[in-house]
């Protein structure tokens, strides 16, 4: 007793050690209060998913069975232990059988998708990245059609960055366990929903005799001097917290993309008209030449398979050969210069969630930005995580064509990124495909959003 009341005397006669140990104190609380609500959260929804795995289930209807393609260097590495802790206990005591496949090099996940087969659903496990890589595997199917309405996506933003899911669920910056466990029960409880995704393709090169693939993504295409100063940020590492910042200023004197001038052929957002809608509904809505299975007598006492969650079966398709619209499909020329910063989105971002489901958002930044301001931006960008911009147009289809140098002074080709993942500089075309894919989440983030 003597050795604590002789402690306390000489925190009381030291100011600097009593505030120290004072903040000391309140971080250890601080801690162990997150800790166990953490702990009463995943509690409540062990409990719940329990409930679920030990409700009896219809006579013959087939045991549900997921994928999950989980990319093991996903959050340098934490990602695989976020899945382990928070979302796949609530998996196995739900009574799914799950199939764990580590991806072990890039493109690995959009081979599996290209082949993927006899699964109830796909669950990536990963971030921005993956889920690129499974959508780009998936849309280029041949039977992409079917592929997509066989192969629900559940996606747990397990990833450095996670754009796309942070504005399904409502939060910024890193997801807390509610929102890992929330992601995994809605899998859990078949809660689906319409992921938009916009496709980018290639122009064809005439020196280049084979035809450019599409590559799809559900957020943003990123290009100018902002992206690649973030990019460089890790080149900086011994500031520590202070890289994020510092990687700005040491980049406003760097070769890097200052011009992003490119000549832009935009048309106007169209919900959907004889011109546009005509071909795909051919597509999506054919008659299935496939022979309907042998029904025996006893069929009749099964139960009858339920719909996909938030559709009827009878639902009213639209009649879009009556519908007239002049300016879907006319190209409008222009020319864009003088800026380091452009962004093309689609609603799947936090700050798009106002955009409607067929139109693009095309977001230029200021002409002739000085040092002071880029560096002034970039600070304002990593601490509040809002981006400004001069000028925003919703288009429904954009053809790029880079006219400023697309080399670096190493004669190295510069980049953009698409959802995080980086391309070289490119001619291109971007369009939308509204609800291309299914994934199991709410149809309004039940979240609010925070920064994590």
């Amino acid at each position: 007793m003597s050795r604590i009341i002789k402690f306390f005397n000489v925190l009381r006669r030291n100011p600097k050690k009593s505030i120290f140990f004072s903040a000391l104190l309140a971080g250890g609380i601080n801690f162990v209060k997150s800790k166990y609500e953490e702990k009463q959260i995943m509690r409540a929804f062990c409990e719940e998913a329990m409930l679920y795995g030990e409700c009896s289930k219809p006579l013959g209807e087939p045991d549900r069975h997921v994928t999950v393609l989980l990319n093991p260097a996903a959050k340098n590495g934490k990602g695989k232990i976020f899945f382990d802790r928070y979302c796949a206990p609530l998996l196995y005591l739900a009574g799914i059988k799950v199939a764990i496949v580590k991806t072990e090099h890039e493109g690995q996940a959009r081979d599996l998708m290209e082949i993927m087969d006899n699964t109830s659903a796909v669950v990536v496990a990963g971030g921005d990245g993956t889920l690129g890589e499974v959508l780009t595997g998936l849309l280029r199917r041949v039977d992409h059609i079917d592929a997509t309405q066989k192969l629900p996506l559940g996606i747990l933003p397990l990833g450095s960055t996670n754009t796309a899911m942070s504005a399904v669920w409502g939060f910024r910056g890193n997801p807390k366990p509610q929102h890992l466990a929330a992601a995994t029960m809605a899998i859990v409880h078949d809660i689906k929903r319409p992921l938009d995704v916009m496709e980018i393709t290639p122009l064809q090169n005439p020196e280049v005799e084979a035809v450019p693939k599409p590559v799809y993504a559900a957020s943003t295409v990123e290009w100018g001097a902002y992206r690649d100063a973030y990019e460089r940020k890790d080149t900086y590492w011994y500031w520590s917290v202070l890289k994020k910042y510092m990687t700005y200023v040491f980049s406003s004197y760097k070769d890097i993309t200052w011009d992003c001038s490119a000549e832009v052929e935009i048309s106007a957002p169209c919900s959907g008209c004889s011109r546009c809608r005509m071909n795909t509904d051919h597509e999506e809505f054919k008659k299935d030449d496939t022979p309907e299975p042998l029904r025996r007598w006893w069929m009749a006492y099964l139960p009858k398979p339920q719909p996909v969650s938030g559709t009827t079966p009878d639902e009213e398709k639209v009649d879009y050969s009556s519908i007239i619209n002049e300016d879907c499909g006319v190209l409008h020329k222009s020319t864009i210069s003088s800026i380091c910063d452009l962004n093309i989105s689609t609603r799947n971002t936090p700050h798009s969630l106002g955009v409607s489901n067929y139109a693009l958002v095309l977001k230029t930044g200021p002409p002739s930005i000085g040092v002071l301001e880029f560096i002034k931006e970039g600070w304002r960008r990593e601490w509040n995580s809002c981006k400004n911009y001069s000028a925003e147009t919703a288009v429904g289809e954009i053809t790029l064509r880079p006219t400023g140098n697309t080399k670096t002074e190493k004669g190295i080709d510069r980049e953009l990124s698409i959802d995080s993942e980086t391309f070289e500089v490119r001619p291109m075309k971007i369009k939308m495909k509204p609800s291309a894919v299914t994934i199991f989440a709410p149809l309004s983030p039940p979240f609010n959003a925070h920064v994590g």
